[in-house]
């Protein structure tokens, strides 16, 4: 990677890790609050109740990816016409696919607390509650290609600061209203508003961004032959995208709905808790990832392919290096934390899920990577087959394993699939694709990494058994004597010498490395 790209990628990875950690830290200290403040059953039904009104989210169609795509694209040459008739069919498909998700929205309303046979005395808080969020998901995508502009030209920097603020106010607002009694009627509230005011943030600053490069952005007079045209591209593009949606919606999604169908509604607080550690996981992955998207998209159109298998490589290791300390972690300490974090009741039941879930994360990181770089150079039709056999296989072996094992197997019936696709399957298609060979692609993503992370895992275990941390302060202490082992470690295994060269100077240091130096 070139010196001004690989500042472009290290500028926005920094933007993106920022935000998370804010969003992590909010929600780390704002779980246990929300879970006293509703209770189990109530956030049993509020977490349920989100994973299955969150499946409109897979109206979009990949609409927003497309427009991803095309800006960068088309950025990329200055050329502005072809990009604004691509940005007036997008905000024309939107319009419908918003009509569509209200109608959504008032099935769901109705028929809701039927489905999960709530007790009566739930329905109307649960109906308005998913009355209001299925309101956030149609008012988000009207307001997805203006979101799309920003991801597209790679600023993610400005994205991710939007993102900071409005999470300190939805969190504030939270704790405002449920320390004076509301529920989750006033949780669904918040999150309408405050992502309205996203949106419109989104539009001025997509706005600003495009006019800078001299590509203000207007609407295009299209005529009926142009529309379908350029609706057949974007839902072209998209198509693959909806698919690989539909499938990483049942895989990350299904689990809390398959145990709220086959447990009691209290006992999917327990599945939730594991679920949103591992989702602050996914996160952090999807931020690191994403800005390979574009990136990829870029490369492609200029041509340059040994600068693409660069930053393919590039990304698998960021992936794996980031998962890599948190998974284990969470496979060792995780039951311990859980106790500390929610309460002694949910160390077992959550912990064990969490194990479970957490050990498949290690194998299964780099599809995120894989993901992202083939939605940049529009091979994702690899991604979306992969996924929906994932999403098959996870499904069955879920809804089986949950009669006879319970929270557990709802985890293992994920984790086996996820282990099968990602770690040999994926491997054997993708590289190919990028033109990076297996026996690097493996050494890179797994052997040198689990080098890595041995003492850590050693020095984990070691705590656990001998040295249990007795409160929250204690374990985020042996979290940074833990974090101080294994990153000197995956600095000189897993990095080559120009990328710790390039850290160093990042940091403000100076590697003492010639040009000429091996890989």
């Amino acid at each position: 990677m070139t010196g001004e790209r690989g500042s472009s990628i290290a500028r926005s990875l920094a933007s993106s890790w920022l935000a998370l950690g804010v969003g992590v830290a909010v929600s780390f200290f704002l779980s246990p609050f929300v879970v006293n403040k509703l209770g189990a059953a109530w956030y049993g039904v509020w977490a349920v109740a989100g994973q299955l009104v969150g499946y409109m989210y897979l109206l979009d169609f990949g609409v927003r990816e497309s427009v991803i795509r095309y800006t960068s694209k088309y950025a990329a040459r200055g050329r502005r016409d072809p990009l604004n008739r691509v940005l007036t069919a997008a905000v024309t498909l939107y319009a419908g696919i918003t009509l569509l998700t209200l109608m959504g929205v008032a099935l769901c309303v109705w028929r809701l607390p039927y489905w999960l046979d709530l007790d009566p005395v739930y329905w109307t808080d649960t109906r308005w509650a998913v009355g209001l969020g299925g309101l956030t998901i149609a008012q988000t995508f009207l307001f997805n290609v203006f979101n799309g502009i920003v991801f597209g030209l790679r600023r993610w920097d400005i994205g991710n600061a939007i993102g900071i603020g409005w999470n300190f106010l939805r969190a504030g607002l939270i704790v405002y209203f449920l320390m004076r009694g509301h529920g989750i009627v006033a949780l669904a509230t918040i999150q309408l508003g405050v992502s309205v005011l996203s949106g419109l943030t989104s539009v001025a600053i997509s706005t600003v961004l495009l006019r800078r490069r001299g590509m203000a952005f207007g609407f295009a007079r299209l005529t009926g032959r142009q529309f379908r045209a350029l609706s057949r591209r974007l839902l072209g593009y998209g198509a693959y995208v909806i698919i690989n949606n539909v499938g990483e919606k049942v895989i990350h999604a299904s689990g809390a709905v398959i145990a709220g169908l086959f447990q009691p509604i209290q006992a999917v607080a327990h599945y939730a808790i594991a679920g949103s550690l591992m989702g602050y996981l996914r996160s952090l992955l999807s931020a690191t990832s994403q800005v390979f998207n574009p990136l990829a998209s870029h490369l492609r159109e200029l041509r340059q392919g040994e600068e693409l298998k660069a930053a393919f490589l590039l990304g698998v290791k960021l992936v794996v290096l980031l998962t890599m300390p948190v998974a284990m972690a969470f496979v060792v300490l995780g039951e311990r934390f859980i106790g500390l974090w929610m309460g002694a009741e949910f160390a077992q039941p959550s912990g064990e899920v969490l194990r479970i879930m957490a050990a498949a994360a290690i194998l299964s990181s780099p599809q995120y990577v894989f993901s992202s770089v083939l939605y940049g150079i529009s091979r994702h039709n690899v991604i979306a087959a992969l996924r929906i056999g994932e999403a098959s296989v996870n499904l069955v072996l879920s809804i089986a394993l949950v009669r006879t094992i319970g929270l557990a197997g709802v985890a293992i019936g994920g984790a086996i699939p996820s282990v099968l696709i990602v770690a040999v399957v994926m491997p054997l298609v993708a590289c190919r694709i990028v033109g990076v060979g297996l026996a690097e692609y493996y050494a890179q993503a797994y052997l040198r990494p689990a080098l890595a992370i041995a003492p850590f895992a050693a020095a984990a275990w070691w705590v656990q058994q001998d040295l249990p941390a007795p409160n929250l302060a204690v374990f985020f202490l042996h979290m940074a004597v833990l974090t101080a082992i294994y990153a000197p470690c995956a600095f000189l295994i897993v990095l080559n010498a120009r990328e710790r060269q390039f850290v160093l100077e990042r940091i403000g240091l100076r590697a003492a490395l010639r040009p000429g130096d091996v890989r």
